[in-house]
């Protein structure tokens, strides 16, 4: 029996019409459009890139002119409350990029009217002030409503944000486009998508813009949810596991680590999938010719490779210069925020990693703390975490080539080596690898290091999809410096420093002997659920000498002792 077709997936593509037309595969979203234009007349919701709010914008531009007659089989069609068409202005910023950037909105507004029926906007002054130009635009339609779509209005801000000087220009030229466009009498509808929020910008002035990024009735707007992905894509599921030689139940474990946890509501129920991240993974199995090439689907980062996070991330690391503290602070994977952190807008010089890293989503809401969970909505907070390892992966090379002053191409293999090794049993392998890397950061970070910043940094290179990491780990004696997961064994570390004036053999022992010793007597070998795993005690000596790991020890039933004594490294200089 022949294989059932797939139907091709949209990559790259956020026009509704053209989805319909090339007859390919999508999940239908428009169940909730009908309240969300009843209900709001003034819209402004903020999502990571690649969530889908330009398709969000071609399908309610279709509506809106069209009605549902596009929209046969999916949620919308027939609930569509509009009952005549309207003219719609739909502009993007992402395309607004250029030296002038007063200038270019010039031209494309004028764009956007034209395409809206208006083509005497092509005759408009440009040579005007920007206040006076835009004033033109209310003497087109004086008798007719219009809708409005503004896609990723933030972007010509936070594509700057190592920028100070074209920041500010173009937040001025903003201030003047939102003060018009919010004072503009004949708006029947307005969306403005985007990431973050920045309150020097007209745009979050007053309360005639309802900001419904955190609303639970419209958690799932953009993005899917684990039913609609095991539901819709099962096809695809069956070929994925077929192909990569494991179950489909394992398949969907391995997507949803990869690629999963997305999650903006104020009950911190609803997680999403990026679209994008899913429609690349499965891209291979409904291309012919990557068939014939004998492509697999593989696991990538593919939102933090496309979404602009990373070159984000750039940007504002490279505000500031690099410290022990501003690492940590960085690597910290755990954040406790209120709903004010989440929504507040912000502006150039107050702008916080945090922020940064949350609304961009590298950092998602993962629960409402235990503490707030029966208080009001405003007065909660939130368990923030990285959002997947899609997230995680990229994040960690990010942040270690801004540590070592390379790219990421050359952070990359360090820490694929040092999980490896990790995983292949190989202590003293790990311990090496985690070593060059420890050779590669700047003295003004590694000067007064703490065993804080090692633990840290070991966190940081180790977690993968097979390697769950957790840092202090407390029972009612103690904690434990790290705890490491694998499929087959747990790690538990103790982490030692050894003083300058002590780098001998037998010093490097007798540190391993008391973090054994602690490790029995704080009992951090019990009470570990094992899942069948063989549990291994690990203490590491850490030379404050050479500011490298200077001996390990292993300890468990399987294999009894092991340990090793490391010959320093040298310090490689830039």
């Amino acid at each position: 029996m022949a294989e059932q077709l797939l139907k091709h997936l949209p990559i790259g593509l956020s026009s509704w019409n053209a989805i319909r037309k090339k007859n390919l595969f999508f999940i239908d979203k428009t169940a909730n459009l009908d309240a969300l234009v009843t209900d709001q007349c003034k819209v402004f919701i903020s999502r990571p890139r690649r969530m889908g709010k330009t398709l969000l914008c071609s399908i309610l531009k279709e509506l809106f002119t069209n009605g549902d007659r596009n929209f046969e089989g999916t949620a919308i069609y027939g609930r569509w409350p509009e009952q005549q068409g309207y003219p719609v202005i739909h502009l993007s910023f992402i395309n607004i990029q250029g030296r002038d950037f007063e200038q270019d909105l010039k031209g494309a507004l004028i764009a956007a009217f034209d395409a809206a029926g208006f083509t005497q906007a092509q005759s408009l002054k440009q040579d005007l002030p920007f206040s006076t130009f835009l004033k033109q635009f209310d003497r087109l339609a004086p008798d007719q409503d219009l809708v409005f779509l503004i896609d990723e209005w933030d972007y010509p801000l936070s594509s700057n944000l190592n920028d100070e000087a074209t920041f500010n220009q173009r937040l001025k030229t903003l201030n003047v486009f939102y003060s018009w466009l919010r004072t503009f009498e004949h708006t029947h509808f307005l969306l403005i998508t985007g990431i973050m929020r920045y309150h020097d910008a007209s745009l979050f002035t007053g309360q005639d813009i309802q900001d419904i990024s955190m609303l639970p009735d419209f958690a799932d707007l953009l993005g899917y949810t684990q039913e609609e992905l095991v539901t819709n894509y099962a096809p695809y599921i069956k070929r994925a596991a077929q192909a990569l030689r494991i179950t489909p139940d394992d398949l969907i474990d391995q997507i949803t680590k990869n690629y999963d946890g997305f999650c903006f509501d104020y009950d911190a129920k609803v997680k999403l999938y990026c679209p994008d991240s899913i429609n690349k993974f499965f891209a291979p199995l409904a291309s012919s010719a990557a068939t014939q090439k004998g492509r697999l689907p593989s696991f990538e980062s593919y939102w933090m490779n496309s979404s602009n996070a990373t070159a984000a991330l750039r940007s504002y690391l490279q505000r500031d210069p690099l410290s022990a503290d501003t690492l940590i602070d960085l690597c910290r994977h755990d954040i406790e925020v209120t709903r004010s952190d989440l929504i507040t807008p912000t502006d150039f010089k107050r702008i916080t990693k945090q922020q940064i890293l949350l609304q961009s989503g590298i950092l998602t809401i993962k629960e409402v703390s235990a503490a707030t969970q029966n208080s009001r909505v405003d007065a909660r907070t939130f368990i923030c975490r990285l959002t997947n390892y899609d997230v995680a992966a990229k994040y960690t090379t990010v942040l270690t080539s801004y540590m070592i002053g390379g790219d990421e191409a050359e952070a990359e293999p360090y820490i694929n080596h040092a999980q490896e090794a990790l995983l292949a049993g190989d202590i003293e392998a790990t311990c090496l690898q985690l070593n060059e890397m420890l050779c590669l950061v700047p003295y003004d970070v590694m000067a007064s290091a703490q065993e804080k910043l090692y633990r840290t940094l070991f966190a940081l290179w180790l977690r993968s999809p097979a390697i769950t990491v957790q840092e202090e780990v407390p029972n009612n004696l103690g904690r434990i410096d790290l705890l490491l997961t694998t499929a087959d064994h747990i790690y538990v570390v103790e982490l030692k420093r050894l003083a300058k004036s002590s780098n001998t053999a037998k010093a490097k022992i007798k540190l391993l002997d008391t973090a054994d010793q602690q490790i029995l007597d704080n009992c951090y070998l019990n009470n570990i659920p094992t899942g069948g795993r063989i549990v291994t005690s690990m203490p590491i000596v850490i030379s404050d000498k050479y500011r490298q790991i200077a001996a390990w020890r292993t300890t468990d039933k399987s294999t009894g002792t092991k340990q090793g004594l490391i010959t320093m490294q040298t310090v490689r200089t830039k």
